[in-house]
């Protein structure tokens, strides 16, 4: 490292990672301030800031399968499907506070999941989200009609059809 402008990109490049969770990575990198003196800074590199996500119009049409497929082996809470959802798309899918929950009530009054407040010593309530056997054939249902629209994307824009 030259001196203390050097860019934060320039820092990850030539730093060692500390720590790294699915959101998070910590860097230590060492830094020149002169010829003689160096200091080790940390520095937090988030992994998903300046990706580009999804418009949008394709995000809504996928939104309730996505959330049937979270809750389809075990119950999840609200803020946990959202955090899977950018975690597992590595950041190009993201649901603001706003727009998911009203999916999961609607999906809930359509009586594709069930959700049930659970309360926890020291935690404030959460309400969790498991899949109705009603939930299971739609999920299956739009599984296979996903399947279908992605295979005739690929058929359409393939590299063979170039």
């Amino acid at each position: 490292m030259e001196n203390y402008n050097s860019s934060y990109g320039e820092m990850a490049r030539t730093g060692y990672v500390v720590y790294c969770s699915p959101f998070v990575r910590l860097y230590f990198c060492v830094v020149r301030v002169d010829k003689l003196k160096r200091v080790g800074a940390l520095y937090v590199g988030m992994k998903h800031i300046g990706r580009k996500q999804v418009g949008g119009e394709l995000k809504k049409g996928s939104a309730e399968l996505l959330i049937l497929s979270l809750v389809e082996h075990r119950p999840r809470h609200g803020y946990e499907i959202g955090k899977l959802i950018e975690m597992r798309s590595a950041g190009v899918l993201r649901f603001n506070v706003a727009s998911l929950y009203p999916l999961l009530y609607r999906l809930e009054q359509r009586g594709l999941i069930k959700g049930q407040w659970v309360e926890k010593p020291g935690q404030r309530r959460r309400r969790f989200y498991q899949l109705t056997a009603q939930g299971r054939k739609m999920l299956k249902h739009q599984q296979g009609m996903w399947r279908e629209f992605v295979n005739a994307m690929e058929l359409i824009t393939g590299a063979e059809n170039a």
